[in-house]
C-alpha cells in the first residue's frame, strides 16, 4: 500500500496539490491533503488510511515550507518517508541576512486585518511563485476570502513561522527523508536551507536525500519536478519490493 499525506505552507491551502495529487493518483497511490482554513475552506486534518508495520506499506508525508511544523504530529510520526519541499527548521537566519527578513516579517504581520491585507498576500504569492507567474490582479480587494477564523490561523501560524528554530515537532528519526530545494527560491535564505539539512543529518538514522532544482521558486509548480519526487518515492518503494 502507498499513501500520501500532504500539508500546504503558510497562506496556501488544499488546492495547490491538484497536479501532484493527479500524478500520484494515476499510478495508485492513495492521496490526502491537510487544510488549515485561512480561506472559505474548512479546516481538515487527515489521518492515515493504513497501520501496519508491513515491510511493503509506505506512508508519505509531504510538506511545503511551514507544512512541516503544521502537519498533524501524529501523522509525521507514523511517516515512513518524509518530502520537505522548501522547508527549515528554522526559518529566520543567524547571520546578518536576518535583519531584512525579520523587517519583512513584521510589515507582513502588521498588514493582516488592515486594509494592506490583500496587497500584502498578493505580493507574497508572486514572491514566492517566482520565477514562474501567476495570475493576481492587484485590484482583487478579497483575494483570499480569508474568514475572521482564518485570519487568527494566518497570524498566528505566522508566528510560529517567526519563532521556529528547530526540526518540526514528530519526524521520527526512522523515517527516510527527501529535501527539495529550489535554487530561485525568494522566500529562504540560502543558510536556512543549509540548516535543515545539518539538524536532519544528526536527527536521522539514514542521511537525508536532497535535490535542488534549478527552474523553480518557493512554489514548486512544474510537472517533470512533481515527476522527480514521484521518482524517488516509487524507486524507494520498490527497493524496499525485492
Amino acid at each position: 500500500m502507498k499513501e500520501i499525506i500532504a500539508m500546504h505552507g503558510w497562506a496556501g491551502n488544499s488546492h495547490q496539490w491538484t497536479n501532484w495529487e493527479r500524478i500520484f493518483t494515476s499510478c495508485d497511490w492513495e492521496w490526502q491533503t491537510s487544510e488549515r482554513g485561512y480561506k472559505d475552506i474548512s479546516p481538515h486534518t487527515p489521518k492515515w488510511n493504513h497501520n501496519t508495520n508491513q515491510v511493503e506499506l509506505k506512508r508519505v508525508a509531504i510538506c511545503h515550507s511551514l507544512g512541516s511544523h503544521l502537519i498533524d504530529k501524529e501523522v509525521l510520526d507514523s511517516a515512513t518517508h518524509v518530502v520537505l519541499l522548501n522547508s527549515f527548521s528554522r526559518f529566520i537566519p543567524t547571520s546578518k541576512e536576518n535583519r531584512p527578513i525579520k523587517l519583512a516579517l513584521n510589515r507582513m504581520m502588521n498588514a493582516i486585518n488592515t486594509p494592506n491585507e490583500a496587497d500584502m498576500l498578493r505580493k507574497f504569492h508572486i514572491k514566492a511563485y517566482k520565477p514562474n507567474h501567476i495570475s493576481v490582479q492587484p485590484s482583487e480587494s478579497n483575494l483570499l476570502h480569508i474568514s475572521d477564523s482564518g485570519r487568527l490561523r494566518l497570524k498566528n501560524d505566522l508566528k510560529l513561522l517567526m519563532n521556529s528554530n528547530s526540526l518540526p515537532n514528530g519526524i521520527n528519526n526512522s523515517a527516510k527523508v527527501l529535501i527539495v530545494n529550489s535554487e530561485q527560491d525568494y522566500i529562504l535564505a540560502n543558510e536556512t536551507k543549509e540548516k535543515l539539512a545539518e539538524d536532519l543529518i544528526n536527527h536521522l538514522d539514514a542521511v537525508p536525500k536532497i535535490i535542488n532544482l534549478q527552474d523553480e521558486g518557493h512554489s514548486i509548480t512544474k510537472i517533470k519536478n512533481i515527476k522527480k519526487v514521484k521518482h524517488w518515492l516509487e524507486f524507494d518503494h520498490a527497493k524496499n519490493m525485492v
